[in-house]
């Protein structure tokens, strides 16, 4: 692969017109498309698939990805606070082994993420996070596959200036879904800011060509 860049000069003019803002760009903005490490780690992994993939509907890369990440299932379309709530909370119908037997494809993930940002893998601290977050995995989850949802939609449009229409939708649930209050609670004072960058993307998401 080459050492593309992710930035306004290197997007398709459509998006460099439409996406302003200056988080859209950012590499560490957390509620950025491609700031957290799940949005940046779908992108440019949406990205590599796509030179091999330029008919299939990117919803086959966004299943392919989740399914190797071993989150546990969740409907893509849900914006049932019910559903959220029992999901977030661990009744996903995750047991302990199950939780064991996915270790393998979270360490992949997290040694891939390492290696693209140029880090060192630390093993020790994988375990330690692992297990420090076994209690609230069902929000790991959760919010990993919003930030893949996010991001591949966005990096959609980024790549090729229109987005595909069942994507489109996905993306605009994904937003709404982390809007939601029971999950904005869970970013405390930062929620502030959190819930600005959320409304600007689904405000410029409807202005977005959709692509059939």
């Amino acid at each position: 692969m080459d050492n593309f860049e992710l930035s306004p000069e290197n997007a398709h003019p459509k998006a460099k017109e439409l996406l302003t803002a200056d988080f859209y760009w950012s590499p560490i903005e957390e509620s950025a498309p491609f700031g957290s490490d799940d949005g940046s780690d779908a992108f440019y992994g949406f990205r590599e698939w796509r030179f091999k993939n330029k008919t299939e509907s990117p919803i086959e890369y966004l299943q392919e990805l989740i399914n190797e990440w071993g989150f546990p299932p969740f409907d893509w379309n849900t914006l049932d606070t019910m559903k959220i709530n029992e999901y977030i909370s661990g009744n996903n119908t995750i047991d302990n082994s199950s939780i064991q037997d996915q270790i393998p494809a979270m360490k992949e993930h997290f040694k891939e993420m390492a290696e693209r940002e140029g880090k060192e893998f630390d093993e020790a601290l994988f375990y330690q996070s692992f297990n420090s977050a076994t209690g609230d995995m069902g929000g790991t989850y959760l919010l990993g596959i919003d930030n893949a949802i996010i991001a591949v939609g966005f990096g959609q449009f980024v790549l090729e200036g229109v987005i595909n229409k069942e994507l489109a939708g996905l993306t605009k649930i994904a937003l709404q879904r982390e809007m939601t209050q029971l999950l904005l609670d869970r970013w405390g004072e930062y929620k502030v800011t959190r819930v600005k960058l959320l409304n600007q993307m689904i405000s410029d998401i409807n202005k977005i060509e959709i692509k059939e």
